[in-house]
């Protein structure tokens, strides 16, 4: 073997090591999440696939509760784990996990087609495995869109920059498929859409001619377009076609947000110790230094410079109206909080992470040049310290929510234990959990709660599960629950409307508000949760003496 055979094969073999260590260490810094429990929005998702028995329906109807997102994919996979595993937690976080290590693995990918074989990829694809915004997104199950969208994401790019230098048709099946599944995923689809039409579109002319470059576009074009009119279309009949499109100011000012907040996340994550925050200062100082060195040498294509700006850019502007919402970073935020914004950031930290190894990468990897050593070592100074700083905020992350989650247990066990003991009526089954609000959590998901973890979730298709506060969503049965069964109950209103029910198949989705708490069935039930347990206060609710205050308010 020649010394050029024996130096290929240790480069090789340093570049799987990287990976390796890239992909344990995203599962490391996820490990804890394994234990945690269902929060909020999971048992939205919960409740809907546990009583759906046609999932295939969502790919053609309207199938979001409370929302005018179409996600079918999401939601089908969320269907598939509940019928292996029903209401098991373990399986949707060891999901959620293998899709945290399956996005790290596509953006490494990404990275080897913008810098064949650079030496710091792994290290760059480990530093967004160790990224709390990365983890973040990976850690609430009701967030699996966005690594859907994602991996997907990341995959269409990086096989739009190998079509670009070798157009090949069956390049382009596999551009159109993964864009498919990113907007099938979450709406972001459009983002994933528009950096591979930029990549194509500012390609260079020696290496995509006019005929490949045309058809690609006009395959890409035709493809998000026709899935946007397709989506609209099934919207449109559930009432919510003229609430579309945000006012210019929301989008306006939630961009604007949207970038402050991600500087805040980026400068000052209250999740990373001070020390860890001197860490990555000075990662960046030196990351900036490598690029100075190696300036004259750092040549990047205006197509991936083009693509890769959609990348980072984009997904702020197409978030910009729920972004608006958020607010400011400080260290007394509570757990959850500093999770929940993490999508908005998940597409665009990948993005910033390939502009960070081309600006920091040689081109070429000549040996005699002084210029690769050199930058190459600043660089990954300034990976190992950003690393030392996140990987171990991520993990303690994962512990942390791993750990408030399953402090809610107790409680969930015994709203299951409760109401599989109810003898259930036949008809206007109403169900009253009282002295609940200050359950973390709780407010608005009664319903989805007690029929996402029920053992038999049918048993409970006809009954409106509820609280002192509004139910966000109720889950019954098609045709199950008529206007004298809900009664004072009314439907909910938005601007002069009733709010549309969903309805998929066997499952119904309706949105109720409290009318007239007087006229409340005389056959409802009422739970008092006191010392751990759920009892039932219904005669003393019938007789007067137990008051119960709702809140009415849409």
């Amino acid at each position: 073997m020649s010394a050029g055979d024996e130096s290929h094969g240790s480069s090789r073999g340093w570049r799987i090591a990287g990976v390796v260590f890239a992909l344990a260490l995203a599962a490391w810094c996820y490990a804890p999440a394994l234990r945690a429990y269902f929060i909020t929005d999971d048992f939205t998702l919960l409740a809907l696939v546990r009583l759906l028995r046609e999932p295939l329906l969502v790919f053609t109807h309207d199938h979001f509760p409370g929302s005018l997102y179409f996600r079918p994919l999401g939601v089908l996979v969320w269907w598939l784990v509940c019928a292996g595993a029903e209401a098991a937690p373990r399986a949707q976080y060891a999901l959620n996990l293998l899709l945290h290590v399956a996005c790290v693995a596509a953006l490494y990918t990404l990275l080897q087609r913008l810098r064949r074989d650079a030496p710091l990829n792994a290290l760059w694809a480990a530093l967004y495995a160790a990224h709390p915004l990365s983890l973040g997104t990976a850690l609430w199950l009701s967030d699996r869109f966005d690594l859907l969208d994602s991996l997907f994401s990341l995959l269409a790019l990086t096989a739009a920059f190998a079509y670009t230098q070798r157009p090949r048709a069956a390049l382009l099946w596999t551009i159109l498929l993964c864009l498919l599944l990113a907007l099938m995923s979450k709406e972001l689809g459009v983002v994933a859409a528009a950096a591979v039409f930029a990549a194509i579109a500012f390609a260079p002319r020696a290496r995509l001619g006019s005929r490949q470059r045309i058809a690609a576009l006009s395959a890409i074009a035709a493809l998000t377009l026709a899935w946007l009119v397709y989506r609209q279309m099934l919207l449109a009949p559930a009432g919510v076609a003229a609430a579309q499109v945000p006012p210019l100011p929301d989008f306006i000012k939630g961009g604007w947000q949207w970038l402050r907040l991600g500087g805040e996340f980026l400068a000052q994550d209250p999740r990373v110790p001070l020390w860890g925050e001197v860490l990555l200062a000075m990662a960046a100082l030196l990351w900036l230094s490598a690029a100075m060195i190696g300036r004259a040498r750092l040549r990047v294509e205006s197509a991936v410079i083009a693509a890769l700006a959609v990348l980072i850019f984009l997904p702020g502007l197409a978030q910009a109206p729920i972004a608006l919402a958020a607010g400011d970073l400080d260290a007394s935020q509570s757990w959850l909080y500093l999770i929940v914004p993490s999508r908005f950031y998940h597409l665009s930290v990948a993005g910033l992470i390939c502009a960070l190894m081309l600006l920091t990468t040689a081109r070429t990897f000549d040996a005699e040049s002084t210029v690769r050593p050199r930058a190459q070592r600043l660089s990954a100074a300034g990976l190992l310290l950003a690393l030392i700083a996140l990987a171990p905020a991520a993990h303690n992350a994962a512990h942390r929510y791993a750990a408030e989650t399953r402090a809610q247990v107790p409680f969930y066990a015994a709203l299951s234990t409760a109401v599989a003991g109810l003898d259930l009526p036949a008809q206007a089954c109403q169900v009253y959990l009282l002295q609940t609000s200050a359950l973390l959590g709780f407010s608005g998901y009664a319903d989805a709660i007690a029929k996402g973890l029920a053992a038999a979730p049918e048993r409970l298709a006809h009954c409106l599960i509820g609280s002192q506060r509004p139910t966000y969503t109720y889950f019954v049965g098609a045709g199950a629950v008529a206007a004298a069964d809900y009664r004072p109950l009314h439907t909910l209103v938005r601007d002069g409307r009733e709010v549309p029910w969903i309805t998929l198949g066997n499952l119904q989705m309706i949105y109720l508000r409290m009318g007239d708490a007087t006229a409340i069935p005389a056959q409802a039930i009422f739970l008092d949760y006191r010392d751990g347990a759920f009892v039932d206060v219904s005669a003393a609710v019938r007789a007067g003496e137990r008051k119960v205050d709702f809140v009415t308010t849409d």
